[in-house]
């Protein structure tokens, strides 16, 4: 049973949203689950030759596009969570910080018996301490 659900996207690529929101959505609602969404950018990082506002509004426009891919999806009262760094370290340590269940995540396309799981999804599904669906294009 699951109390919490993490929905990863990249708002950059319709297939890690496109199935999986409907299915998070789908097991929220059986579950009587929160439903939280994470995207994690790359970390910015303060060089000395920079402003010290650079890149300040990376994650407010981020955050801007996954809020519409929720609102399109109709779920718009869904957290977002919009983390710096290594995707599957960030979602990992979201998930364990904030207790988690469930975390969901789609697959790289691919054709049966070659389904693409990208390196961030092998290590998500290795090394969560939850259960793990993974949404097959």
């Amino acid at each position: 049973m699951a109390t919490k659900i993490l929905l990863t996207i990249d708002h950059t690529d319709d297939r890690s949203w496109k199935k999986a929101l409907p299915l998070a959505l789908e097991q929220a609602r059986f579950y009587g689950a929160e439903l939280h969404a994470v995207e994690v950018i790359p970390e910015i990082i303060q060089l000395p030759n920079l402003p010290a506002n650079y890149g300040s509004g990376a994650q407010d426009f981020v955050r801007g596009k996954v809020q519409a891919i929720l609102e399109a999806g109709n779920a718009a009262d869904v957290p977002v969570h919009i983390e710096q760094g290594s995707v599957y370290r960030e979602v990992l340590k979201l998930a364990h910080k904030d207790g988690f269940d469930m975390i969901v995540m789609a697959s790289a396309k691919g054709d049966f018996p070659n389904y693409e799981i990208g390196p961030n999804l092998a290590r998500v599904v290795r090394n969560a301490h939850c259960t793990v669906m993974v949404v097959r294009d």
